[in-house]
């Protein structure tokens, strides 16, 4: 038996899983904007453009939490701007955490993985756009 697995479900599957992360880290970080509570110090942010996590919490909040969130109810749908979204969104992920190493450093093994992550989603949804051009 051939197991088929669409690509519309991976790519929710894995959307579902960044914006969880995200969303949970946006709200502690707009509750808390000096990150004392989730362990963090605004002393790493000295040289990012931000003077504490209010910004960064409302970006992952929006961009990468809810983006990815309904983002992921569209691929579960199969709606065809799926693949555009996924492509996206991952780029903004991974653009998020370029830029966070340039400012802050290497913190967190969390970074390269949702570095990859971001690039997974990117080449599924670039995989999804492709193939709606093709019909």
């Amino acid at each position: 038996m051939k197991l088929k697995v669409s690509f519309y479900y991976v790519l929710g599957i894995l959307q579902i899983l960044i914006a969880v992360g995200a969303i949970v880290a946006g709200i502690a970080f707009l509750m808390d904007p000096s990150g004392h509570k989730s362990g963090t110090s605004t002393a790493i942010l000295v040289n990012s453009l931000f003077p504490d996590f209010f910004i960064p919490g409302l970006f992952l909040l929006t961009f990468n939490g809810i983006g990815n969130l309904v983002s992921a109810i569209m691929s579960f749908l199969k709606i065809k701007v799926s693949g555009f979204l996924g492509l996206a969104f991952g780029i903004i992920l991974m653009v998020w955490i370029v830029l966070q190493v340039y400012w802050i450093g290497y913190e967190n093994i969390l970074q390269p993985v949702y570095f990859i992550l971001g690039g997974v989603e990117a080449v599924i949804g670039y995989k999804l756009l492709r193939d709606v051009f093709k019909a």
